[in-house]
């Protein structure tokens, strides 16, 4: 079995015991290289390992039953498919380990376009996009591109469930978008096309940051977008400017965030919550074989002490996975006050696998996969978890199209309902409905939500 460590700091150094590679190997002439790589890490360290019966460490009685099994997959997509459990929804085979390590530190090529996906019908297989915020310097910014502009084709083609990736995430250098309007529920193409240029870009996880005065109190806010930790001292930058204008109450814009790093999750736990230094924030459980490795995360020690009591988050069903752990693990500490949707949930996380040939953690020079499996569940200092449908709001306000405002704005929905909350115009407890999408758009998931890391020095 192969040791690993994740993208930029060491998670453990597990040594593999009772798994299938100490007792079974493929023919090196079979040419089966990264398919053994992917049996035998799903073997020892997926977290569902025990409930996948050709993941079993009696599935092979010797080595042309192992290598034969293999060979049954056509290529390492299908094989890794065929591990998975029924209800994982976040494992992932990466086919290039250095363009996910770009896009761990916010680096993708990109228009600078974010943006989500509708369909049209629950029956129907078209769909359209919207923007949800643009890159600042951009060429999204450049060409006009702005939040809540929508476009229904790519290169002359209606977008589709089954042609979406192809269009809007491969390399492609440009594609062109046809933009639309949608007025009382209904999509109308304007005529306008736009040519869009991709290009590497490095998103700031730290979107927007400012104080807003609401009735004599002085409101931090920040929209934070991925939990970066190459960026972490933009996020203390900010959370310094709060202490230092001493801010009474705070609002969180998670609304976005798909998730990241479990230390940087510690840290914003610390920059929140600093008077909760050191307690627990979370706890991580592996599968059997690593249960050794089962373990408290404790609130990181930023020296950053807003002293406040409770905390707002903004969410929407793209908020997930670190996202998810920060408002769980503050619970136990905080008031916590969620405004907008509910949540992804993502209660679970992972760690990345790379083929190293040697002791000196050399990558396999012969192919450029990595494996991304679900490795552990999370839970809060209570033991609060298992939220796979969700985390559901205090105040229910999914954002609607016609009216998503600018973010950052006090006028802006959300953070116009955690203003009003804070001036005691608004109550939690309540579910205020505002429809999102007519009851015939429905909107799609189309990414299953960044990686959760657990990261140990």
């Amino acid at each position: 079995m192969k040791k690993f460590i994740p993208l930029l700091v060491v998670i453990f150094f597990f040594g593999c015991k009772d798994d299938i590679d100490d007792t079974i190997v493929v023919a090196p002439t079979e040419n089966l290289e990264v398919e053994d790589f992917i049996y035998k890490v799903m073997n020892f360290a997926y977290y569902w390992q025990k409930d996948v019966p050709e993941l079993a460490d009696n599935k092979f009685t010797d080595d042309k039953e192992y290598t034969a099994f293999l060979q049954s997959f056509d290529g390492p997509v299908s094989l890794f498919e065929g591990l998975q459990y029924e209800q994982d929804r976040y494992s992932v085979l990466i086919n290039d380990y250095k363009a996910f390590e770009n896009n761990m530190k916010g680096i993708s090529l990109s228009n600078g376009m974010n943006f989500g996906l509708v369909r049209f019908s629950q029956n129907s297989s078209d769909i359209f996009a919207y923007v949800q915020y643009v890159i600042s310097g951009s060429d999204a910014e450049i060409k006009g591109i702005k939040r809540g502009d929508i476009f229904t084709d790519v290169n002359g083609n209606q977008l589709t469930t089954f042609n979406y990736r192809e269009l809007l995430f491969s390399n492609a250098a440009s594609y062109t978008i046809d933009l639309a309007t949608i007025n009382n529920n209904t999509i109308t193409k304007t005529g306008i096309s736009i040519n869009m240029t991709n290009s590497q870009q490095t998103e700031q996880s730290v979107h927007l940051s400012k104080v807003i005065q609401n009735s004599g109190k002085k409101v931090g806010y920040v929209m934070y977008n991925s939990f970066v930790t190459s960026q972490d001292e933009d996020l203390r930058i900010a959370f310094a400017n709060f202490a230092e204008e001493q801010i009474d109450e705070l609002v969180v814009d998670l609304r976005y965030n798909r998730g990241g790093s479990v230390a940087t999750a510690q840290l914003l736990g610390g920059l929140i919550a600093g008077q909760h230094a050191n307690k627990v924030f979370g706890k991580l459980v592996f599968n059997e074989k690593l249960s050794s490795e089962n373990q408290d995360v404790k609130i990181t020690n930023s020296n950053i002490n807003l002293g406040l009591s409770r905390v707002f988050f903004l969410t929407t069903q793209s908020s997930a996975s670190a996202s998810e752990m920060t408002i769980n693990g503050l619970k136990p500490y905080l008031n916590v006050v969620q405004i907008g949707d509910k949540t992804e949930g993502k209660d679970v996380g992972s760690n990345p696998f790379y083929d190293y040939i040697d002791s000196n953690r050399t990558i396999n020079p012969n192919h450029n996969y990595l494996v991304l499996p679900i490795t552990f569940k999370y839970y809060n200092s209570e033991g609060v978890g298992d939220y796979s449908e969700g985390l559901l709001p205090n105040i229910s306000i999914p954002e609607n199209l016609t009216n998503l405002g600018v973010l950052g704005d006090a006028e802006e929905p959300l953070l116009k309902k955690a203003l009003e909350y804070i001036r005691g115009q608004a109550t939690g407890g309540t579910s205020t409905r505002y429809n999102r999408l007519h009851s015939s758009l429905v909107e799609l998931q189309t990414e299953a939500g960044y990686t959760i890391y657990f990261p140990k020095d």
